[in-house]
């Protein structure tokens, strides 16, 4: 089965400030949009939705094509472009959308100094699309499996550095994300044909969550070293 990584490597990041400059500042809004969307208890997909039309241009194939002039492959879904529509609106709707578009949508709440909220939906699309992975190890893997990685990076990143600085509220954000996937509909594809695959990835969060409380002194002094802010 090809690797998508481990939880605990997450935690490994924060606590040893790889590649980290200063984190920005806490944001004044704290808030937590850790509760469910209204219809969030609806029933699951009944088959997978088609894949983005922005995740299959991530794709080799799609990237000779274009450089060729050549028309891209149909069958993609492009109703949503999360990075327009309103920031409240895609929360609304995303869990009918790929995982990805957790991703932009962390980015963008951490861009509008709602962070809390960017590290709460950033481990909630991460857990899906590990779990997405896992259910699926034959995906073409210069597409969804490499856009994962450069998403976890560029996204990533940034999200752990400031979440890092808090480790009880980091480790509380990543247990809410857990409940919330557990409670909440995926209306992108359906959840049953991937039990084993959703309690495999969420037995990992779960070790996550226990890594971060029981070395939360460890990951404050090693920010301090690394001239990373501590926030509490």
């Amino acid at each position: 089965m090809r690797s998508i990584g481990t939880w605990a490597s997450v935690a490994l990041l924060a606590l040893a400030g790889c590649g980290a400059g200063p984190a920005a500042n806490a944001s004044g809004n704290a808030a937590q949009n850790g509760s469910a969307p209204a219809d969030a208890t609806q029933a699951d997909a009944v088959r997978e939705r088609p894949v983005p039309c922005s995740v299959q241009a991530h794709g080799m194939g799609a990237v000779l094509r274009s450089v060729q002039g050549k028309p891209q492959q149909g069958g993609c879904d492009d109703s949503v472009d999360p990075q327009h529509v309103a920031l409240d609106e895609l929360i609304r709707i995303i869990p009918d959308q790929h995982p990805s578009f957790y991703y932009i949508l962390a980015s963008r709440l951490l861009a509008e100094g709602r962070r809390d909220e960017a590290v709460f939906w950033f481990y909630a699309g991460q857990l899906r699309y590990r779990i997405r992975l896992a259910c699926h190890p034959d995906l073409q893997p210069d597409v969804e499996p490499a856009l994962f990685g450069a998403l976890q990076e560029e996204v990533g990143r940034p999200v752990n550095e400031y979440a890092g600085g808090d480790p009880d509220a980091w480790a509380a954000s990543i247990e809410r994300a857990r409940d919330w996937d557990a409670r909440t509909r995926n209306g992108y594809e359906p959840k049953a044909p991937c039990r084993a695959a959703i309690d495999d990835q969420r037995g990992g969060m779960g070790a996550l969550i226990d890594q971060i409380r029981n070395n939360g002194d460890q990951i404050r002094a090693q920010r301090r070293a690394h001239g990373l802010p501590n926030r509490r």
